[in-house]
């Protein structure tokens, strides 16, 4: 069955210029009267195309869609697909790690590790002062019969812990 270009291009789904540049790359052949085979011309298309057959297949993985790193590149057996996924898991891998190193740089992030120092430190402070209230303000409270006193000596106390907590931040520079 023949049929003209413009026909071919639109039972492939492709434009007319696409057709010709198929058929100037030598990638498909026409009939000596101008027309294309469109059974021979699909199996050419097929078989001379290399990196657009699996990029422009209606079937095609998404290229919004990256795999996770888990999936198998080589999940179809098209080697052309492995690799570009394989290339895209890659990719997105090399720009997670730069959005990383830049917030990172940029003073929004620190490692795990260190967060950890701080907040065992922050956690021993505030541990520390609260221990310690019971012990310096009961006598004092015992003493006392005044609640707005009692209240004033509390508010002092946690007014101290909270400073402590605050100069350790400060310190730490975050």
């Amino acid at each position: 069955m023949s049929v003209s270009l413009r026909g071919y291009a639109r039972m492939r789904g492709c434009s007319l210029t696409a057709v010709q540049k198929a058929i100037a790359s030598k990638r498909i052949t026409t009939l000596p009267d101008g027309t294309i085979d469109a059974e021979r011309a699909n199996e050419d298309w097929a078989k001379n195309t290399f990196a657009g057959q699996t990029v422009h297949k209606p079937n095609a993985p998404s290229a919004d869609r990256i795999p996770p790193i888990h999936e198998s590149p080589a999940a179809s057996g098209d080697p052309v697909t492995a690799y570009l996924r394989a290339r895209a898991v890659k990719e997105s891998f090399a720009a997670r790690t730069a959005q990383l190193e830049y917030e990172e740089r940029a003073g929004k992030l620190i490692p795990a590790a260190r967060a950890a120092e701080y907040a065992a430190t922050f956690s021993a402070i505030v541990k520390d002062g609260l221990m310690a209230m019971p012990d310096r303000l009961s006598p004092m409270l015992a003493a006392v019969d005044d609640e707005k006193a009692i209240h004033r000596m509390l508010v002092a106390e946690v007014s101290a812990a909270l400073r402590k907590v605050s100069k350790a931040v400060a310190d730490a520079g975050l």
